[in-house]
């Protein structure tokens, strides 16, 4: 009777342990489930979409003054366009960062090795790390941003003439989360030559710019820009 009673136990001990693993088992698929399922509402919810910025009227009340293409001594830009070279612009400061991808004989500077720079925008502005090989027609510039870095349009229409600031705008689309204001950052490229503005929006990759080869990558609290010399062969 004892040994009976002894296998009719031990029967229902495995029976018991063998719902318990099935409940456990069902319990954690079902968390799985509800995980994903979680996550897909996420997704859904912070879906992207494109964006642009509105046009905006310049304020500047002389053309002459615009920090782009006239001669306002603060904007640094009449130095610059002596230049055959790329440069960066932020745009809130107002701070122009010239690649020096090509030895700047103008300038007098050492063109022979490698320089390394680094400098800030002010406080809460952009930060710019720079290693340049004009030799070699190589230009890295990695960039930080601040906490200030999404563009002011209230400052840019102050310091641009209306052509200038609808060329600016036209290079600040970018992608946002659905029903959200844009904000994109306050860079841009610049060709010093042509007064051109490219975009530095993070879905952009590359550009052939005249002479030049740009690549883009984003990095966790900013991007890195190289800019190399590549003329066509013939």
């Amino acid at each position: 009777m004892q040994k009976g009673k002894y296998y009719r136990m031990r029967k229902e001990l495995v029976w018991g342990a063998g719902i318990l693993a099935a409940l456990l088992l069902f319990f954690t698929a079902f968390g799985k489930m509800k995980d994903t399922a979680d996550m897909l509402q996420q997704e859904e919810f912070t879906s992207m979409e494109y964006k642009e910025l509105p046009a905006v009227q310049s304020e500047l009340s002389d053309s002459e003054g615009c920090y782009l293409c006239g001669t306002a001594k603060e904007s640094l830009m009449g130095y610059f366009r002596q230049f055959d070279d790329l440069g960066i612009i932020s745009v809130n400061q107002w701070y122009v960062l010239d690649f020096g991808i090509l030895p700047h004989e103008e300038d007098g500077a050492d063109t022979s090795g490698t320089r390394t720079a680094m400098t800030g925008t002010g406080e809460g502005g952009d930060f710019f790390s720079s290693t340049q090989t004009p030799s070699r027609g190589i230009s890295t510039v990695k960039v930080s941003y601040g906490e200030d870095s999404i563009l002011d349009v209230e400052k840019a229409k102050t310091i641009l003439c209306q052509d200038c600031l609808d060329k600016l705008l036209a290079v600040m689309e970018t992608y946002g989360p659905e029903g959200e204001e844009p904000k994109p950052r306050d860079l841009c490229l610049v060709d010093f030559q042509t007064l051109e503005l490219y975009s530095l929006q993070e879905q952009h990759a590359s550009y052939y710019i005249r002479d030049y080869y740009v690549r883009l990558d984003q990095t966790e609290d900013g991007m890195e820009v190289e800019a190399v010399y590549a003329p066509v062969r013939d």
